[in-house]
């Protein structure tokens, strides 16, 4: 199966039937899909305003922050439009959607602010194709505020949840909640998720890392322009780290010395020291550029970070902190990812609907571009499987999951989602 035409794993690419028990879990309150459904369209603009920065158009963008999906042939419009957006109106748009998002995020976190996962018979199952099997696959949707755990379950957590994240020792799952300005963590055994503890952060959390030793965990507060540093044993916050402007994605350094914060508003990749928790450097790009997603090489050397406005790769030598050489890839690309032998880059590029795949085996100071596989509207979040063999990847506009195979390079299964599947974490 060659490119986007993959198995849809349901046969006609409609979302499977409700298979969840019909009782609620031991300790979780059961909540009925209507009153849920009813719930999220009638409030909460908050938790779109991330993926109308996405997608970058007038008509998605009014109906996103009333709190509404866009109709089937507004979507489409979306979808053909999304790379003719002229460069001049982005940043009227930015400072329109952030004023608005301060707002909206003030009034939902005081009516809101679920921790607990709450699930129901009603709430769908994503399909897990028999391929990914050997994995737990978690998925947040930005617009209903749920988690789903491929196969087994979905669990509403908020109004609107983005990123997730893994603890140092692979037993806590991570989520950000962005329209209550929380992180919330959840364990890892048994049947279901078990939440076991909650803290307040800045404004729109939206990613974060744990640190190799477990002790601290940083949350990139998006429109607060802050790091949110949390004691991971407690809860309690010991620091905010001031940043440039939109801190999104976040990665460790493999030795753990650093962390590395893609500053979007700002032009800069912001360094923070993990052990003294503070900010030691600040890296400038060139004016204009919006680092999003970032990434390491495998030794280290060389940090990724994807440039949403123009289209590039940035590559930063890591020890010099010099902008080398950027990478062409695709319109507006979003997070990236490393597969674990370090010889491959994936990037998903929303406005041009495909993941570049990039060769860093050859010269990981010069990637070279290997692919380009077109996928469903408008790609964000990725995740390469433990073994390197799949890239899951989640279609915020196409509601969908890609599945790409990393020996072909192509895309094996598309998966039903629900309304905005955002993240992806993959754990074995």
């Amino acid at each position: 199966m060659n490119g986007a035409a993959g198995m849809r794993w349901d046969g006609e690419g409609a979302l499977p039937g409700p298979r969840l028990n019909g009782a609620a879990l031991p300790g979780l309150k059961a909540r009925a899909h209507p009153a849920r459904s009813s719930a999220v369209e009638g409030k909460g603009s908050g938790r779109h305003a991330l993926s109308a920065l996405h997608s970058w158009q007038r008509e998605g963008l009014a109906l996103l922050l009333q709190g509404r999906e866009p109709p089937t042939t507004a979507r489409s419009s979306l979808l053909a439009r999304s790379s003719l957006l002229a460069r001049g109106r982005y940043r009227a748009i930015l400072a329109l959607c952030a004023l608005i998002v301060c707002l909206a995020a003030s009034l939902a976190g005081c009516s809101e602010a679920v921790t607990a996962p709450r699930t129901s018979a009603a709430l769908p199952i994503l399909q897990l194709p028999a391929p990914l099997a050997a994995y737990t696959i978690f998925v947040t949707d930005l617009s209903t505020g749920d988690v789903a755990e491929l196969g087994k379950h979905t669990y509403h957590i908020g109004r609107s949840v983005h990123g997730l994240g893994l603890s140092s020792d692979g037993r806590t799952l991570y989520v950000t909640d962005i329209s209550a300005n929380r992180l919330a963590g959840y364990a890892l055994h048994g049947a279901a998720l078990d939440f076991t503890n909650g803290a307040p952060v800045g404004s729109q959390p939206v990613h974060m890392v744990n640190t190799r030793d477990g002790k601290t965990i940083f949350v990139t507060d998006f429109s607060g322009a802050a790091i949110t540093v949390l004691d991971a044993a407690t809860w309690a916050t010991r620091a905010t780290i001031g940043v440039p402007a939109g801190p999104h994605g976040i990665v460790l350094s493999p030795d753990g010395r650093w962390a590395y914060v893609a500053c979007s508003g700002g032009a800069a990749i912001a360094v923070l020291d993990t052990a003294s928790a503070t900010l030691a450097a600040t890296i400038a790009l060139p004016t204009g550029a919006q680092p999003y997603g970032i990434a390491t090489s495998r030794d280290g050397r060389y940090i990724y970070a994807s440039d949403n406005f123009t289209g590039r790769l940035f590559v930063i030598d890591a020890a010099t902190r010099a902008v080398l050489h950027p990478i062409q890839v695709g319109l507006r690309p979003a997070l990236i990812a490393r597969s674990p032998d370090g010889a491959t880059l994936y990037v998903a590029n929303g406005g041009a609907h495909s993941v570049s795949v990039l060769d860093l085996a050859r010269d990981p100071a010069q990637p070279t571009l290997r692919r380009t596989v077109p996928v469903d509207g408008y790609p964000h979040g990725l995740a390469v499987t433990p073994d390197g063999r799949y890239v899951v990847v989640a279609n915020t506009i196409g509601r969908s999951l890609s599945v790409l195979d990393a020996a072909s390079d192509r895309v094996v299964a598309t998966i039903p989602a629900e309304k905005y599947p955002n993240d992806v974490l993959i754990v074995l």
